[in-house]
């Protein structure tokens, strides 16, 4: 059982991974979400096997619901946060995994406001290279904590 966490906000070297969901996503019922393989290993480590996961939704409650990162996929330069339900449901936005202070458990949470979320980060995105479906997705990983929702490009 994870330990309990006194203050959401607490952990000062926590991080974020923000990563555009496009709508054509991939998987059964769209519930795949496919990060770019540099940005996957940089956030969640390296990517030689399937890794459990278990993530809290923002405003879901206190349950956690547990997914899984793939290994790597060298062909398309991504690796996919599996078993998500809940990603096939969501439409074109960016999403956001932020660190805890407790292991393999992220907050997660998504922005349908995709201007506001590119202007903020700017010059911090990185682009995956681009596919059948068009261009490349947008990724970025950041400080902690985020603003939940995001509604402002200035800090």
């Amino acid at each position: 059982m994870a330990k309990k966490r006194i203050d959401r906000d607490a952990g000062r070297n926590r991080r974020c991974l923000i990563v555009e969901r496009d709508a054509w996503e991939t998987g059964f019922a769209q519930e795949q979400l496919q990060i770019p393989l540099e940005a996957a290993e940089e956030f969640f480590g390296p990517g030689d096997a399937r890794r459990p996961i278990r993530i809290r939704i923002t405003g879901g409650g206190p349950n956690e619901y547990p997914c899984s990162v793939s290994q790597r996929y060298t062909q398309s330069g991504t690796r996919r946060i599996n078993g998500l339900h809940l990603v096939g449901l969501l439409g074109p936005c960016f999403v956001c995994f932020q660190e805890t202070d407790d292991h393999d458990i992220y907050d997660f949470w998504c922005q349908y406001d995709v201007a506001i979320v590119a202007a903020r980060y700017g010059s911090q995105w990185r682009q995956a290279r681009s596919s059948q479906h068009g261009r490349g997705r947008l990724v970025t990983i950041v400080h902690a904590p985020v603003p939940r929702p995001l509604e402002r490009i200035e800090a």
